[in-house]
């Protein structure tokens, strides 16, 4: 009998665990869904890192031994490292180039020097640990601003434009506000145009667009007005076809305007109204890597709400937006800024 009955119970035991292990298997794996990471202005001296597809905040990170504001950030190659722009450690006004780890802002490292360039702006390529920037010798004054670009390591240093250059029979200033293209062979910036008038000279803002070694210089985009046409934000979309940048015209309601130009022709679309919030103008914007979003921030005193909107390049070759915008990530109690996003891969690791 007692045989039967341990025989009994190590059956029941038996059938126990088999339904355990097939309801175990049955359990869906977690999986992480974004295949990119948009990195955000957070407070002061942080950042912090969005999940695309949930709009979660996943890491708020204060960099370990910066110690300094943050005036721009981005995501290096692969999101491995968040690159921040900031002033260099003796707390001079030189800003340069620093890298740490994305997730914990650990192993600070410089990428540029004091010695190098003051820098004022910079993006990350998405196809190899690049970073192109715009920065001045810190003796040199702004007239010899210049765009260079270097790898995250520091190595490799190359200046592809030369201040007072002509482009188009067109002297070239102070280029600023560069992008790499989606596959990193072209680069699009900002530049102040200098062209010689019977009374002196007369200045222009254009958006240029170069190959990434900086040969084959075209101007795409040109504001007659020295006063207005202040261009930031360059944002190519995902093909490559298309910028959408944020400019300023002194003579327009509201002067904030989003525009988008086609790189093959130079066409205008003017997107402002589609992006105003509550009537409010659009702060900072950037453009997906993996889909036809655009991100944006709406204007908005101590931080922004970020929001999103969908576009479409349509078969002639034209560029839609589609539908209207959503909220993406909501300011709430202060607590985050979500200011200026910057939209990189990530591969996960």
């Amino acid at each position: 009998m007692k045989k039967t009955l341990k025989f009994i119970i190590l059956f029941l035991f038996g059938i126990l665990a088999i339904v355990g292990c097939e309801e175990k298997e049955e359990d869906p794996i977690p999986v992480d869904p974004d295949n990119s990471l948009i990195i955000v202005h957070s407070m002061g001296d942080s950042y912090a890192i969005v999940s695309p597809s949930t709009s979660n905040v996943l890491y708020e990170v204060t960099p370990i031994n910066l110690n300094q504001q943050i005036s721009a950030r981005a995501l290096s190659y692969n999101s491995e490292k968040a690159l921040l722009l900031a002033k260099e450690p003796a707390n001079s006004y030189v800003k340069i180039i620093y890298s740490c780890d994305m997730k914990t802002g650990e192993n600070l490292a410089q990428v540029t020097s004091k010695q190098m360039w003051d820098i004022q702006s910079m993006d990350a390529s998405r196809t190899t640990p690049s970073i192109v920037f715009h920065g001045h010798p810190v003796d040199g004054g702004a007239s010899t601003s210049n765009l260079f670009t270097i790898n995250l390591d520091g190595t490799n240093v190359q200046q592809v434009t030369q201040n007072k250059e002509l482009v188009g029979n067109i002297e070239l200033w102070w280029p600023k506000i560069p992008a790499f293209s989606p596959d990193e062979q072209k680069i699009a910036f900002w530049g102040v145009m200098r062209t010689p008038d019977p009374g002196g000279y007369w200045w222009g803002q254009s958006i240029i667009v170069m190959n990434a070694n900086g040969s084959d210089k075209q101007i795409l985009y040109n504001e007659p007005e020295a006063n207005s046409g202040t261009h930031k934000d360059i944002s190519w979309t995902r093909d490559g076809k298309f910028l959408v940048f944020l400019t300023t015209e002194g003579y327009s309601t509201p002067n904030e305007r989003v525009k988008v130009i086609r790189v093959e022709d130079g066409h205008i679309i003017d997107i402002t109204q589609n992006l105003m919030v509550d009537g409010l103008h659009t702060t900072n914007l950037c453009t997906s890597p993996v889909d036809n979003t655009i991100l944006f921030n709406k204007y908005q005193p101590g931080g922004g709400d970020l929001h999103e909107i969908e576009y479409e390049i349509t078969d002639n070759g034209d560029f839609r937006i589609n539908g209207t915008y959503r909220v993406k990530c909501k300011v709430e109690s202060g607590n985050l800024a979500f200011g200026a996003p910057n939209w990189q891969y990530w591969d996960r690791n």
